[in-house]
């Protein structure tokens, strides 16, 4: 089974396009390549863009050659949304790895795989690789050659996927924007890599503008290039909703906040209305985090928690903090934020008990020092390297690295779990 998202054969109608179950494809190109995400233990989303109206369909099966592929019924691209399409595959089996490619007439897409997640119950191990920061300029991303060897389960992918505000265009009008995706995915090892494993995005600031908060005039601009761009499944209730979770079995939940979107203007004075998450998400990450049965609870947070500037939580302490003492008072074991968004990689404890793993640029500019270095909270840090982060989540424990972009270990380090 699958469901396009969002439909388009309306869309074609109206726009005068061809829709019959005669039509021919109108390209042959995919030429961003393809891309799975969101993927849950029965449902995947997979991604790709033409270079013009057509039909399309996708095969998917267990197996890389395709044995016993299924293929969805047609659905059709648009210049609506810039021909980019958002296919969610159901009826998919927990564990299990499986293979996708799209199909227009005569033509396919490379193939991509993504593995799913066990069963709700199943305490497996899961390796993950997070990483946030990819400016064009600095392309080509070669730091994804090593991410790609790695063989993670997971990409968690941490925002300031495009620098919509630097670069040879500074985006203001929409088509803009998704050049800026276009440009990115130029990348031979970007779209390499994106066909290797399943894609968990979030944005930052650099999707819209530097530092951007939810006044901006241009928050739904960069909103809709970023969805078209990205395997994202939409939620029901709420379709511009970023922020969700999903779960590795009963190992590990994560919970992928959006910090822009909701967040009260950094210059605002602290205190108890201002705000990064807004009211409805930070109720739901407490209670996520109170109703969680994983071992380990990963919340995803584009900026660091502390020693940083405004636009850090630093800059909404008040926030922060009721978020921290939540979990201390709760007694909430075995939490981890992931962190990019601040150019060098670190590893914290803090005293309410998380740990903090900061990872990146995966290609952006470097920062040159680290904040958090001699501070009590801090246990490592590095700067001056294009770096991501790799983690094992285990019943036994947390292993976790930081590798650069020659692949080349920068530190491992060994974190308990709490049982």
């Amino acid at each position: 089974m699958r469901r396009v998202l969002p439909s388009t054969l309306l869309l074609l109608f109206l726009l005068g396009l061809p829709v019959g179950p005669g039509v021919r494809a109108q390209v042959q190109g995919f030429p961003q390549g393809v891309a799975a995400g969101d993927v849950a233990a029965r449902a995947a989303i997979v991604w790709t863009r033409t270079d013009g109206p057509a039909p399309l369909s996708v095969e998917y099966a267990a197996t890389p050659g395709f044995t016993g592929a299924r293929t969805t019924t047609p659905f059709y691209t648009n210049p609506e949304h810039d021909y980019t399409a958002n296919v969610e595959l159901t009826g998919l089996d927990p564990g299990q790895r499986y293979y996708y490619r799209f199909v227009s007439g005569n033509a396919r897409s490379i193939s991509g795989t993504f593995a799913t997640p066990p069963a709700a119950d199943r305490e497996d191990p899961v390796t993950l690789i997070w990483g946030a920061d990819t400016a064009e300029d600095y392309k080509p991303f070669r730091v994804f050659r090593g991410m790609r060897a790695r063989n993670a389960d997971l990409f968690l992918y941490l925002g300031d996927t495009v620098y919509t505000d630097f670069g040879r265009i500074r985006a203001i009008t929409l088509d803009q924007y998704r050049q800026k995706y276009q440009i990115n995915r130029e990348d031979q090892f970007l779209r390499e890599y994106l066909t290797t494993t399943s894609t968990w995005v979030i944005w930052d600031d650099h999707e819209v503008e530097n530092n951007f908060d939810s006044e901006h005039t241009r928050v739904e601009t960069g909103l809709r290039a970023f969805r078209e761009y990205w395997p994202i499944r939409p939620s029901p209730e709420a379709p511009g909703r970023l922020y969700r979770s999903f779960r590795w079995g009963r190992t590990v939940e994560f919970f992928i906040l959006d910090t822009r979107q909701y967040r009260t203007p950094a210059f605002r004075i602290d205190g108890p209305e201002k705000t990064m998450l807004g009211r409805a998400q930070k109720q739901w990450l407490l209670d996520g985090l109170t109703r969680s049965v994983a071992l380990v609870r990963a919340v995803v947070s584009t900026v660091p928690l502390r020693h940083h500037s405004g636009d850090s939580w630093e800059g909404y302490t008040f926030e922060r903090n009721e978020i921290l003492r939540f979990i201390a008072d709760r007694r909430i074991a075995n939490v981890i934020f992931l962190v990019g968004d601040v150019h060098y990689a670190a590893l914290l404890r803090h005293p309410e008990g998380p740990y903090e793993a900061i990872s990146g640029p995966l290609a952006a500019i470097l920062s040159r020092s680290s904040r958090v270095a001699g501070k009590p909270e801090a246990l490592w840090s590095a700067t001056g390297k294009f770096n991501y982060g790799w983690m094992r989540i285990a019943r036994d424990g947390i292993i976790v690295e930081w590798r650069d972009d020659q692949d080349n270990l920068m530190h491992q380090a060994r974190l308990p779990i709490t049982r």
